[in-house]
């Protein structure tokens, strides 16, 4: 494992215990379920650098079992992390956006995504080989909607003038900004080999730049914003 993914794992750390010590000191419901999204994202990430260990050769029985599983891939763990993230989006975004217009569009947007995840896994029989086509791009748009209804909600209220004490404003934003960073870089995925060594080494730094940045943001939100909160 390169140290530009150790060093993302201890990036994403930080930002879970942040937003535990913030829930601790704030008992700030609405950002709970964010905070079980932190720790849910580094439960994945840990579990899934198995994928760096069966690219070594061992002579354990449960070594060769693993490595001729169905799970000797990880994409079967990030295409439950990706179909799990918008569902825990989809419900952060209902405990923040009060307008029932709103809150449909939400819920049209999990329920269509979810759907179709489903479906076509169920079709194609590809959970453990492949994720899902235009993953990326679906998740981006659907991120969009949800943030940009935020934004709406809160240009629309008083909390406009507070917007700097709000964590769901910083996360909401860094949140977009990623994957809008994201999703342009995913659409070369096929260039993605290990002949490709330029692009190779590109994706891992810039991914690196855009996930430190993340997960910075994040516990910048729940560190700085928590003062506000104790007045």
């Amino acid at each position: 494992m390169s140290n530009y993914l150790l060093a993302i794992h201890i990036v994403e750390l930080i930002a879970a215990l942040a937003g535990t010590y913030y829930y601790l000191k704030t008992k700030d419901s609405q950002m709970k379920i964010f905070i079980w999204y932190l720790w849910f994202v580094v439960l994945v990430e840990t579990v899934g650098m198995y994928g760096y260990l069966l690219l070594n050769n061992y002579d354990y029985d449960w070594f060769i079992w693993l490595k001729n599983s169905i799970i000797c891939s990880n994409t079967w763990l990030y295409n439950i992390y990706s179909f799990v993230s918008i569902l825990i989006f989809g419900k952060f975004y209902l405990k923040i956006i009060h307008q029932k217009s709103s809150k449909i569009i939400i819920k049209v947007a999990v329920v269509v995504y979810v759907t179709f995840a489903i479906l076509y896994y169920l079709i194609k029989g590809t959970f453990f080989e492949k994720s899902l086509p235009y993953d990326v791009f679906m998740e981006t748009f659907i991120v969009f909607v949800f943030v940009i209804l935020y934004y709406k909600q809160l240009l629309a209220s008083n909390k406009i003038l507070l917007f700097y004490k709000l964590p769901v404003f910083y996360i909401s934003s860094s949140l977009l900004l990623w994957y809008l960073c994201a999703a342009p870089l995913f659409t070369f995925d096929g260039y993605f080999f290990a002949v490709n060594k330029g692009f190779v080494q590109f994706r891992l730094v810039f991914m690196f730049l855009i996930n430190t940045f993340l997960y910075s943001c994040y516990t910048f939100a729940f560190l700085y914003t928590i003062q506000f909160k104790k007045e």
